[in-house]
């Protein structure tokens, strides 16, 4: 026994569809109640129109009406057409897709199982842990990396700035979550974040000394860009995770391309600003203030009072040489 299904999409624009079949031919289809499908689209006439089985073939004809039908964008107003499974027939405002039984449907989706490590950032222990951490990390790099009169202002002043900036980013990726999945995540997206900052202030303070010790910025500046873009693909791959259903290969390599970008974007300023006069270089070499505070003498006078005995040894006693 020959049967169609027809996969019937709503003509009011909500993108309701429904699924009707038909297993006895001739089949009309209209908005009177007489007919095998009723369709209750205003631009379809009472019998608009009538499908039969030929013995080899279905048949789709258009039953005189007001507004014909289109078979695969071709227009068709009293006339006859022949349908093959996969057709898309237009009556009225109504889409109606023609499917044998035996159609082939697409691969059955796999169901996205919570990342393990997500579920644990979305605990609020470690939410707001973490954000302290991030906030302690860049006080803790600003400190290393300076050192003014006012600096307990400039320390409370950094750690505030860090965490409104999480919770910025945050927000917004929530709201994106919010309109795409339906689901904000905020909390997942600040521990994400705070993650991402103190990784960042880490390799920058472990940079910096690596420079100083080996009095030599290339390699630890390249050491540092690597690691860098690996931090930024690893933190828009999460946020694109929380707030998208975007497969994972493609959440790749828009990450990758967004962390080349930002990386180009940086070479370039830098190239830019390479030839303007600074008053105040940074060098790659830096005496910290960390190792500054070995020396703790603050005048000429208390430094030889506190090296008073190295002054007694030999070396200073010898008389110079005739």
């Amino acid at each position: 026994m020959k049967r169609l299904v027809l996969e019937i999409t709503s003509h009011s624009g909500d993108g309701a569809i429904t699924h009707r079949s038909i297993e006895a031919f001739p089949a009309t289809l209209g908005r009177g109640y007489h007919n095998d499908i009723i369709i209750g689209d205003p631009h379809i006439s009472p019998q608009h129109v009538r499908i039969e089985f030929n013995g080899t073939d279905f048949v789709i004809h258009d039953l005189a009406s007001e507004n014909g039908l289109t078979l695969n964008d071709k227009h068709h107003k009293g006339a006859s057409a022949h349908l093959k499974s996969g057709d898309t027939v237009r009556v009225g405002l109504t889409d109606i897709r023609i499917f044998d039984p035996a159609h082939p449907v697409a691969a059955t989706r796999r169901i996205a199982r919570a990342n393990p490590f997500l579920i644990f950032l979305a605990r609020p222990l470690v939410v707001w842990l973490s954000l302290l951490a991030a906030a302690a990390a860049a006080i803790g790099w600003k400190y290393l990396d300076s050192w003014t009169p006012d600096i307990g202002e400039t320390l409370t002043g950094t750690g505030i700035s860090v965490a409104i900036a999480i919770l910025i980013w945050s927000a917004l990726w929530g709201v994106g979550g919010r309109l795409i999945r339906h689901k904000s995540r905020f909390r997942s997206h600040v521990a994400l974040a705070s993650m991402f900052v103190v990784a960042v202030c880490a390799i920058a303070i472990v940079q910096d000394y690596l420079s100083f010790l080996t009095n030599d910025g290339l390699p630890s500046t390249i050491g540092a860009f690597v690691m860098n873009a690996a931090l930024v693909v690893a933190l828009l791959y999460g946020a694109l995770s929380l707030a998208t259903d975007m497969p994972a290969k493609r959440r790749r390599i828009w990450s990758g391309f967004f962390a080349l970008g930002m990386g180009l974007a940086a070479v370039g300023l830098a190239s830019v600003s390479e030839g303007r006069f600074d008053g105040t270089p940074s060098y790659s070499a830096e005496l910290e203030p960390y190792f500054a505070q070995l020396a703790s003498a603050e005048s000429l006078d208390g430094f030889m009072k506190q090296n008073e005995k190295l002054f007694e040894s030999d070396v200073f006693n010898e008389k110079a040489p005739k």
